[in-house]
């Protein structure tokens, strides 16, 4: 049987990367395993307005310290009860550091949500997801979006418990 002593769940805050963490809480809890939650902070180019080195970094500070605040929000929404779990944030391209994060800190499986922003950059950029599926070399786990995947497992493990004979 394999093992994951550490579960990677990068997560852009979506409701789609909720159930991803939520999944991946619970099979770091079954496999007694460090759950490390990674939001990226992307690069922003904006070539309309030019800030000068004061300001940008002010700027990149108060963004910093926003997506510090929503990532405990996010983390607050699932019971850390009997799980370790280490809050990560990291400047850079989603999908780059994802996989960087994963050989750094020797994860043995990365849980990430199917979808998370939508729109035309989407389609135009292709999906953080299909490129860690693509470039991981650890098991990867896509976490359908608007799924209800645990009350699914729940529900399956009751019904085999009514209809065994033993």
């Amino acid at each position: 049987m394999v093992e994951y002593k550490n579960i990677l769940v990068p997560t852009d805050f979506s409701t789609n990367s909720v159930q991803a963490l939520e999944f991946g809480h619970m099979l770091a809890k079954q496999n007694n395993s460090t759950l490390h939650v990674l939001h990226i902070i992307e690069p922003v180019y904006n070539q309309n307005q030019i800030l000068d080195d004061f300001n940008e970094k002010r700027y990149e500070q108060s963004r910093y310290l926003d997506a510090e605040e929503e990532l405990r929000r996010f983390i607050n929404k699932i019971s850390a009860q009997g799980v370790d779990i280490i809050e990560v944030l990291t400047p850079g391209k989603p999908y780059e550091q994802i996989l960087y994060y994963s050989r750094k800190n020797n994860v043995d499986l990365i849980v990430i949500a199917s979808h998370g922003w939508t729109g035309l950059s989407h389609l135009i950029t292709g999906n953080v997801a299909n490129k860690v599926f693509r470039y991981s070399e650890i098991p990867t786990i896509c976490v359908k979006s608007n799924t209800t995947l645990l009350k699914e497992v729940s529900s399956n493990r009751s019904t085999f418990a009514e209809n065994w004979v033993g």
